[in-house]
């Protein structure tokens, strides 16, 4: 039986997940300090050795990045994974910021079309010709490097959080709606504008 991780110890492991399928390698212990809003080094390290007690994580001694993730023992697993659903964003937040974190939603993985590392509740109408409804969860595959054409999660002048499709021609970006009524989005140069991820696929009524 697995055993029952804390609120965060969920938020610890995701992010570490995130990290490692995102750049290759598990982030140090003060990268995930930053990230989750924890201010000592030593109760980071307290979380990762719980999840090794839990056998969620090895970690190897003496490598600043030495953490791997555990393949999970339940049949279900396979076809299931943990995703924490994210909330409002602040400006100048990190997307994995603690108090962001509403809850850890396991769904099933075949609902994606890429492998997503958070949900975020969409707010309006304005992607509704795309299939994307007031209050789906979307999934986002966390990566600043979009093509045009892709629909995408972008930052817009630092706490404005939307998905739209990406127009990208030249040094000329729009976030296309696709629904009537609903005027595309000029991020101005002078504003914090950022993408920060694709879309990868959505849960209904969640």
């Amino acid at each position: 039986m697995t055993l029952q991780l804390t609120h965060r110890q969920s938020h610890v492991l995701a992010f570490v997940r995130q990290r490692l399928e995102q750049d290759g390698q598990a982030p140090t212990l003060e990268e995930i300090g930053i990230a989750l809003g924890i201010a000592q080094v030593s109760a980071v390290r307290k979380h990762l050795r719980a999840l090794e007690a839990k056998g969620r994580l090895l970690i190897e001694p003496h490598r600043a990045r030495g953490i791997q993730l555990v393949r999970e023992s339940d049949p279900m697993d396979a076809d299931t994974m943990e995703l924490p659903l994210i909330g409002r964003i602040a400006a100048g937040e990190p997307i994995f910021s603690e108090a962001r974190i509403e809850r850890m939603l396991r769904v099933s993985r075949w609902l994606f079309r890429l492998s997503p590392d958070y949900l975020v509740r969409v707010v309006g109408d304005s992607m509704r010709d795309e299939g994307i409804l007031d209050g789906d969860l979307v999934g986002v595959h966390a990566t600043p490097v979009a093509r045009h054409g892709q629909i995408v999660a972008a930052r817009i002048d630092g706490d404005r959080f939307t998905i739209k499709r990406l127009h990208w021609q030249g040094e000329v970006i729009r976030l296309l709606p696709n629904s009537p009524g609903f005027h595309p989005i000029d991020p101005d140069p002078s504003e914090d504008f950022a993408i920060e991820g694709l879309f990868a696929g959505l849960l209904r009524g969640g």
